[in-house]
């Protein structure tokens, strides 16, 4: 692993970070509110925002997520996994340019 760590270094740190600010913003208010209210509809609607319009466009989700539970369970399974995989990508086009980048100065 201590080999590898520098290879994947920016792609697990991102993805950690993703992983948490969706924990922390939204996922933890969606559970305080019980997935009821408009202040918490409006953090998942604008942090959320791809999610947010798959479940206008796609009219089988939005019936799919009619109860509280339900609709707690997608945003936050799916938003958080939406938020560490792009802190992957991210990171990888990251990692990518340091040893795009630490190959020229060889």
């Amino acid at each position: 692993m201590a080999k590898n760590w520098p290879r994947y270094k920016w792609r697990v740190i991102l993805s950690s970070f993703g992983f948490l600010f969706h924990l922390c913003t939204v996922v933890l208010v969606l559970v305080l509110s019980g997935g009821i209210g408009e202040g918490q509809a409006g953090v998942v609607f604008f942090i959320d925002l791809p999610l947010s319009l798959i479940v206008l466009g796609v009219p089988q989700v939005g019936k799919m997520l009619s109860g509280p539970f339900s609709y707690i369970l997608f945003f936050s399974f799916f938003g958080t996994a939406m938020y560490a995989v792009g802190g992957w990508v991210v990171g990888y086009f990251i990692d990518l340019k340091r040893i795009s980048v630490k190959g020229e100065n060889q």
